[in-house]
């Protein structure tokens, strides 16, 4: 069993070895890798795909078997010609063997295209865990957007049930008194949209789990940004052992290997060998008709002087020299993935540590005291209302940068497979 066999084994034994199945009338709050689970356990596309390695598996269990043995049965007589009672007849066994090994090579190959299948489902797998990760990062978002929202609301009432008051003592326009209101107006509107975003975004990721669309999922889940400044260094040895889709291009070597093994067994045609009974009505004269029996054993051995499958062996092997440029293919494809995923995910946090810092800070402390300066008459509505504006449409800013920093790290999660049940373990940790 070569290296890459091994590693092709461990990854689909650890993939179809059974996640826990959560089930979606639980009430329970589930994190993002909770969800990813949910989604690998409900997925209709993945229990069908899931029918191709039975297949493949059925294909194992019964290949290499001999063809089934021919029956020859054949009788004749003169009762056309001098009509003396003349005959014979023939029973045969005939079973063709070959005379190589390729029935165990025909077994082989089907044991790498289980594998081969196993590794397609990964790499599903693979896609549908960064869908819903992906889904699950934006539908917090969008929640998020909501509660600043409704701060934002609720800050406004603050500010209209003020001027109202203020309104009654004669010491605020009435003007004043609907300009807040509009604003107030704006920022509901606001959040409505929001809000059929968030269900629109929730009945979608319903569907990347499978779950109907009236089920409610509940996701425990923030936003944060990290303290500390991401890595840039990937272990691209590690990331290849556990991307289904390079381990895929690997399966696919092997089997093409496989199959150059199988086509050089098959340029010796099977061998035939027959076991007959004869027997035999002859009129001898002057004895007059005798009988006899005959047994025997024939064999027939075919000639390869003309086809030695020579077609067969070429197309293998240029399968087989494609399926190594996929690896190339596929190493370098890894590889650059991660070098733009990492490098975005650094970026997206410095965005997002300067959108979240000292700027969104300083206008906090601005609106705070342009709030404690109208009530004692010092500042305008119009300068509460501007500060206002502001740290809104920084909070704004900032939820928007810290998604797309979490979106950037649930690429990097999507580049590396560094998901629930697609990470092999280290050979020490066996």
């Amino acid at each position: 069993m070569n290296r890459n066999f091994t590693i092709h084994l461990t990854l689909v034994t650890l993939l179809l070895a059974g996640l826990p199945v959560i089930r979606a009338e639980d009430a329970v709050s589930l994190p993002r890798d909770k969800a990813i689970s949910l989604a690998f356990a409900n997925h209709r596309e993945l229990k069908i795909a899931a029918l191709e390695i039975k297949r493949a598996s059925s294909r194992v269990q019964w290949s290499g078997r001999l063809e089934n043995p021919e029956l020859e049965l054949s009788a004749s007589d003169d009762g056309v010609g001098l009509d003396e009672g003349e005959g014979n007849y023939e029973i045969a066994f005939s079973q063709r063997f070959p005379l190589t090994a390729k029935l165990k090579k025909e077994t082989s190959l089907r044991r790498y295209q289980v594998i081969l299948a196993e590794a397609e489902i990964a790499e599903r797998r693979r896609e549908i865990a960064g869908e819903v990760d992906k889904a699950v990062v934006e539908l917090l978002a969008t929640r998020e957007k909501i509660r600043l929202g409704r701060e934002g609301i609720n800050l406004n009432k603050e500010i209209v049930t003020f001027l109202e008051e203020k309104a009654k003592l004669g010491e605020a326009s009435k003007l004043d008194v609907i300009q807040a209101t509009l604003s107030g107006r704006t920022l509901d509107q606001e959040v409505k949209l929001l809000l059929t975003q968030e269900k629109q975004q929730r009945l979608a990721l319903n569907q990347l789990i499978g779950l109907e669309a009236t089920a409610d999922l509940p996701l425990d889940g923030s936003l944060n940004l990290p303290g500390t400044r991401p890595s840039t260094n990937a272990d691209l040895g590690a990331i290849l052992a556990r991307r289904p889709d390079h381990v895929l291009a690997l399966a696919k070597t092997d089997e093409a290997r496989a199959a150059i093994v199988l086509e050089e067994a098959k340029r010796w045609e099977d061998i035939s060998v027959k076991v007959f009974v004869e027997g035999e009505s002859v009129s001898d004269n002057p004895t007059g008709l005798e009988k006899n029996t005959f047994t025997g054993v024939g064999i027939s051995i075919p000639l390869p002087f003309r086809q030695r499958n020579q077609e067969g062996i070429a197309r293998a092997k240029i399968d087989e020299e494609e399926a190594q440029q996929g690896i190339e293919a596929a190493q370098f494809h890894v590889r650059a993935e991660c070098e733009a995923a990492y490098q975005a995910r650094v970026d997206a946090w410095e965005l997002a540590r300067e959108a979240g810092g000292e700027l969104l800070t300083l206008a906090e402390e601005n609106l705070s005291e342009f709030r404690k300066t109208y009530k004692s008459g010092e500042a305008t509505l119009t300068q509460v209302q501007k500060a206002q504006e502001q740290v809104l449409e920084l909070r704004r800013a900032a939820t928007t940068f810290i998604s797309d920093y979490h979106l950037a790290e649930a690429r990097v999660r999507f580049v590396t497979g560094a998901y629930p049940g697609l990470t092999p373990p280290r050979p020490n940790d066996k």
